[in-house]
């Protein structure tokens, strides 16, 4: 296959020509890294390589961009990349040359969400530990997260806070202290919460 010519599409795009009708429209960026040139002869298999690398090109930017509104576990990433249509088999080479080169990292994710969910939300371990695990993080990077970010006095400190304002809430409502007490268990219990911290808040509040 024989380039004919080579005409810019957009800003972002090239279009490249062929003796036999076959036009390839590539990112600028992976014309560039081609090096193809007019009147070059390129092999079906060059042709299909090409092809290959302009959607991994796309694969990469469309993850960029979803890293570039926050942090993601990898697992979300690959999750959001097939809903796209991209082959599987593109999205794991690309997501591997992202982790080799810290775009992606689980254990640095997993430390940012615990400190955002428990400073902002007071997010029990538990709940904390199932959000995660929805996410496709490791069991072990889970685990020595959480032994790092919460002991079982910040978990009960976490506990009364929350319970303390919904505490205040029930009051003003005017309920009484037995059926506020019920109110109170159901709703740390939907937080994660196990018993015997619950027991413990609902005794001091």
């Amino acid at each position: 296959m024989k380039v004919t010519r080579i005409v810019k599409k957009d800003a972002r795009n090239v279009i490249i020509y062929f003796e036999d009708d076959e036009k390839l429209i590539l990112a600028f960026d992976v014309f560039m890294k081609s090096g193809l040139r007019k009147n070059d002869e390129i092999s079906d298999d060059r042709f299909s390589s090409l092809i290959e690398e302009n959607i991994k090109y796309h694969i990469k930017q469309r993850a960029f961009r979803y890293l570039g509104r926050r942090l993601h576990s990898e697992s979300e990433l690959r999750t959001k990349l097939m809903q796209k249509g991209y082959e599987k088999k593109l999205i794991n080479e690309i997501l591997d040359d992202l982790k080799r080169n810290s775009y992606i990292d689980d254990k640095g994710f997993a430390n940012v969400f615990a400190e955002e969910k428990l400073k902002r939300k007071q997010w029990s371990e538990k709940k904390l530990k199932s959000e995660l695990i929805k996410k496709g993080v490791n069991a072990n990077i889970i685990s020595e997260v959480l032994q790092s970010k919460i002991s079982d006095e910040d978990n009960f400190n976490n506990a009364f806070i929350v319970a303390s304002k919904k505490y205040e809430s029930l009051k003003k409502r005017g309920i009484e202290d037995k059926l506020i007490r019920q109110k109170l268990i159901t709703f740390l219990q939907s937080r994660g919460y196990d018993y015997d911290v619950i027991k413990q808040v609902c005794d001091k509040l």
